[in-house]
């Protein structure tokens, strides 16, 4: 697309995400039907997630929750899109954050923070923590890079929209010594709950499936003096949401492990995805079977 059919398609994108977030709540209604009934986006998937994670629950429970989930994964797309244009005011009747005297105390101790979350609601408004702390003062978010340069260009837009200062994976490392180097405390957020590119250098049993993770945040953490924290997400009702920061406590048999917090987020996430599953990304092919490709 040449630049003045982008520039075009950011204008209207920017003036549909004006829109009342009750108005586009109407098109992720219509998405639902699309996505669910029509083009069945990964259905099987989904199902065989749902499935295999809650061997307990009778097929009925299963298909609530699986069409709860996608409705709230059209409601994710729509939220973020409205990142475009929505007031800070509007954010802070709709996203509640509490405990917040955790970041800050530790920024007064001179820690830096991790904060791990995994894809639990809308994770793209969960950004907006960062002005509701006094301190740190310097946030920052890792991401991945998207192929598709017009997506990766608006997701840069949504993604810097509170002053979020956005690290490619691959420079993490970097800039957090870099970082770390010049003294002030800062705050990053990682989504944790990926699935690797490689099988993993740990595994746990995570929703009743043996999981094959990288222990990433926990290893940067020890080179930059960094605290971890649990972010805990809970969608109190539709386009609103409680997050809640957490300590990281591991428990007596996570201690025996090499990466004890990391052992210690998977707990916390399947507690926070038990308590309300159908706002965890459930279409994540976060189980791929890497002992048939070796």
């Amino acid at each position: 697309m040449n630049k003045n059919g982008t520039q075009k398609k950011h204008h209207f994108m920017r003036l549909l995400a004006g829109l009342p977030l009750s108005v586009l709540y109407l098109l992720s209604d219509l998405a639902f039907v699309v996505l669910y009934y029509i083009i069945r986006y990964r259905r099987r998937l989904v199902r065989e997630n749902l499935t295999c994670s809650f061997p307990e629950k009778g097929k009925e429970e299963i298909i609530r929750i699986e069409k709860a989930f996608y409705h709230n994964l059209c409601d994710v797309f729509i939220e973020a899109f409205k990142c475009l244009n929505i007031s800070d005011e509007e954010m802070l009747r709709r996203v509640e954050i509490l405990n917040c005297e955790l970041p800050e105390r530790l920024a007064s101790e001179g820690k830096n923070i991790f904060m791990l979350l995994g894809h639990c609601g809308c994770w793209e408004w969960y950004q907006e923590v960062s002005v509701r702390y006094k301190n740190p003062k310097k946030g920052a978010e890792i991401y991945k890079q998207i192929e598709n340069k017009y997506f990766a260009s608006l997701m840069q837009e949504l993604r810097s929209r509170w002053n979020t200062t956005q690290i490619e994976m691959r420079q993490t490392v970097r800039t957090m010594l870099q970082w770390n180097a010049e003294g002030e405390p800062f705050l990053c957020g990682f989504i944790c709950d990926q699935r690797p590119d490689t099988k993993g250098r740990d595994d746990v049993t995570f929703l009743n499936q043996n999981t094959w993770y990288l222990p990433g945040a926990e290893e940067i953490a020890k080179k930059v003096n960094a605290e971890l924290v649990y972010l805990d997400a809970e969608k109190t009702s539709r386009g609103h949401y409680r997050l809640t920061f957490n300590e990281m406590k591991p428990n007596e048999e996570e201690k025996l492990s090499p990466y004890p917090l990391s052992r210690c987020f998977w707990r916390l996430l399947e507690q926070n995805i038990r308590r309300q599953p159908e706002i965890w990304l459930w279409s994540h092919n976060r189980w791929y079977k890497w002992e048939l490709t070796e």
